[in-house]
């Protein structure tokens, strides 16, 4: 310890002033820019702590308002899906019996020009017919077809009168009320009991395929009965969905959108329906604008309506947690009914679960991710909407954003330490220009002050200009007094002076002369100097005398 006390009290008393002024300065600038740095540091790790739960809220906040925009756009697309298709059946139902009602007050001659009988082995005419337009079969979507299940009688009952004559209108209201792509549907129809008539549009020419075909026993009518039956006494119109089938025609899984038809009397008599494939629906509202998404329209059974899987006619009812097609087991399911997660369900989602809490999220193991979960209700046909976001995105934001955060706060970070450093170098060169100028005169002093004493170069201390300018009083001072000791000890040297130098450089007479005479004379003089000053003095001692008696005498008087 104390070799080094040794060595820095050494070093220190080796250098100049000037240095040691440097490195105090430069030490306290260190001091000061260590204390800006590491508050820089500190305020670092605290914004990034502080961002980071900033993030975690923008991130669950963001979920929230992307899940419950999808959500909300899903239901409304639904909802004009469902409302609008049943709209158009509520029109048929109310358009049959205004028709019927307008056949029974006129003549019931049959005009085959209108009689649309195509549904079964009759074949849609050549202008109208598009071949194997759905399927294997020909369509055509200028009318709408009917069929008859049965043989007609011959004669004609009234009741297959009147269901044919009615035919002749209703066979071009079903291209008004057919909306088709713009409301996903496939098919429109219609069936009556008492006629035994089955009408379709587009038109679909079944074929020999009519006589498999009992629209009593289809899944859409079936539907129909259960309705009517649920709302005893039909006093209101009220729509319901099938469960999915196979459709007939094309081999596809679909469901239906059905409405009783009832008469005067509120007695069922047929039925009108709409089918969709829930498959082409799940497509056609599918958004890409977050990311992977999964939509499924499922009962409140759990039985999917609409989804995007294919599946066959023996994996029919397909419910959500056939964990083999879905991903779900019947637990999650029963996550999703109660919408919302416990404590303990948290372990399904962990990675989710560290950024947020309230999100509902489940792990699907068919696509060996954290989904999640947004529940819609559809309470007027007692089903749920689920979506499905993948909790990927929601990642890639939140990395996205942890690394664009930790990128703008080291550049900023790295900013200040290089505006730092460079005020660091700038203010060592302006204190070294400063410096170099506070102490050139001392220095100057110095050096000349050494040089006197090794008898060296004896020059004359000049400043220059610009140390003229910036140089302080006390160092003002300090010069006109190193110039005047210098003066001084010309004067006292020993050392030949330049006056000695010039008097040497004068040039002698060359004629002798003796000095003896000038001698005397010069003791003469001073001889006679010498008499006179001793003259002078008794004179001025005499008169000196005269005087301090006169005084005497006056005051002698005056004390009288």
């Amino acid at each position: 310890m104390i070799k080094h006390r040794r060595l820095l009290t050494f070093c220190l008393n080796n250098l100049k002033l000037r240095t040691q002024l440097i490195i105090l300065v430069s030490l306290i600038i260190i001091v000061i820019v260590s204390y800006v740095l590491s508050v820089n540091l500190i305020h670092y790790s605290l914004f990034k702590q502080y961002f980071s739960l900033i993030s975690n809220q923008i991130f669950e906040d963001n979920s929230f308002k992307i899940s419950e925009k999808s959500i909300r756009s899903y239901q409304g697309y639904f909802d004009r899906v469902f409302y609008l298709n049943g709209n158009s059946l509520v029109s048929f139902h109310r358009l049959y019996h205004m028709t019927k009602k307008q056949v029974k007050q006129h003549s019931l001659e049959l005009n085959t020009d209108y009689q649309m009988f195509y549904g079964g082995i009759n074949k849609i005419p050549d202008p109208i017919r598009i071949i194997k337009g759905y399927g294997n079969s020909d369509i055509s979507y200028s009318c709408m077809c009917f069929s008859n299940i049965t043989a007609f009688q011959n004669p004609l009952s009234l009741d297959e009168l009147i269901g044919m004559k009615i035919q002749e209108q209703t066979q071009a209201y079903a291209s008004i009320l057919y909306q088709g792509n713009i409301l996903s549907q496939s098919f429109f129809y219609s069936y009556i009991i008492k006629e035994k008539t089955n009408a379709v549009y587009p038109c679909l020419n079944r074929g020999k395929g009519i006589y498999n075909y009992d629209p009593e026993k289809r899944e859409w009518f079936v539907e129909v009965r259960n309705n009517f039956n649920k709302k005893q006494p039909y006093t209101e119109y009220s729509q319901s969905f099938t469960q999915p089938y196979l459709l007939f025609t094309d081999k596809k899984i679909g469901l239906s959108l059905v409405l009783p038809i009832v008469d005067e009397n509120l007695e069922l008599i047929g039925g009108v329906g709409t089918n969709f494939l829930g498959a082409q629906i799940v497509q056609i509202i599918k958004s890409q604008e977050f990311g992977f998404q999964i939509i499924y329209l499922v009962s409140d059974s759990g039985i999917m309506i609409m989804h995007p899987y294919g599946v066959g006619v023996e994996q029919l009812p397909l419910y959500i947690y056939n964990q083999s097609i879905t991903g779900f087991n019947k637990s999650d399911w029963e996550r999703m009914n109660s919408n919302k997660q416990s404590q303990n369900d948290s372990s399904t989602c962990p990675y989710l679960h560290k950024h947020s809490l309230s999100l509902n999220c489940l792990y699907n193991s068919l696509y060996q991710q954290e989904m999640i979960i947004g529940i819609q209700e559809i309470p007027g046909y007692s089903m749920k909407l689920i979506m499905l976001l993948s909790s990927q995105e929601y990642f890639q934001f939140y990395q996205r954003f942890q690394e664009d955060l930790d990128k703008k706060l080291l550049n900023q970070l790295w900013l200040h330490i290089s505006i730092l450093l460079g005020l660091f170098l700038f203010i060592c060169c302006l204190l070294y220009i400063f410096t170099y100028t506070l102490f050139y005169p001392i220095q100057q002093i110095q050096a000349l002050t050494i040089n006197r004493i090794f008898s060296k170069n004896k020059k004359k201390l000049q400043m220059p200009f610009y140390a003229n300018k910036f140089m302080s009083k006390q160092i003002t001072l300090l010069c006109k007094s190193f110039q005047f000791v210098q003066d001084k000890l010309e004067q006292l040297s020993f050392n030949k002076t330049k006056s000695c130098r010039d008097l040497e450089n004068y040039q002698y007479p060359q004629k002798k002369f003796s000095l003896k005479k000038y001698i005397q004379k010069e003791h003469n003089i001073n001889k006679q100097s010498n008499l006179y000053k001793e003259q002078k003095l008794n004179v001025n001692e005499t008169q000196t005398q005269e005087m301090i008696i006169m005084m005497l005498r006056n005051s002698q008087k005056f004390s009288g």
